[in-house]
């Protein structure tokens, strides 16, 4: 599948060029986003703009371009903090901080074009995917590099409880919902 994908270096908040880089385009995989939570207290009206808007202009260009999918990636964050374990599909949705608001936002505004346009649009959220080239703020990184400089790893609140992924099969989950036309409409 590696030959067939083709990564494009841009600008999500342009939509002449996510329009122009849309043509002939059978599927887009959405990943593009800001992520960092901190951030994006300082920053909310960057987060709007890059996950809603930029998610707004993919949706466009697929519609104008006849995009046969868009698989948009959403995160559990869109849950705040768990009302239940395991988390599911089902969870209400709670923006805690201005990141989680813009990716509930985009993740609706996807729906939208779904619902409205008929645009096939599927909603992945991958939780806590570690890997290589991670960023050393992540907890699997942090955990590392805390066992490299000392015995003794520090890891704050114990009660909270989370899967792990690890990327590949992040990316193979990716695939199997692009290949599979039950994925369009659904949020898994």
């Amino acid at each position: 599948i590696l030959e067939e994908l083709e990564i494009v270096s841009s600008d999500i908040r342009d939509p002449y060029m996510m329009n122009k880089i849309s043509t002939n385009c059978n599927c887009i995989l959405h990943l593009a986003a800001l992520i960092a939570i901190p951030y994006s207290y300082a920053a909310p009206y960057q987060y709007i703009e890059t996950n809603v808007l930029g998610t707004c202009n993919i949706l466009q260009s697929a519609i104008e371009n006849s995009v046969e999918m868009v698989l948009h990636t959403s995160t559990s964050e869109v849950y705040g903090t768990a009302e239940f374990v395991p988390i599911t599909e089902d969870h209400k949705l709670h923006g805690q901080s201005p990141y989680s608001a813009s990716k509930i936002a985009a993740d609706q505004l996807a729906l939208s074009f779904f619902n409205s346009y008929n645009l096939p649009v599927g909603i992945i959220r991958p939780f806590n995917t570690y890997g290589p080239r991670q960023s050393a703020r992540a907890v699997i990184p942090s955990i590392i590099i805390q066992l490299l400089e000392s015995p003794k790893v520090s890891l704050g609140d114990l009660l909270p409880t989370r899967d792990f992924n690890y990327v590949s099969d992040t990316v193979s989950g990716f695939i199997a919902a692009m290949k599979n036309d039950k994925s369009i409409g659904e949020v898994i």
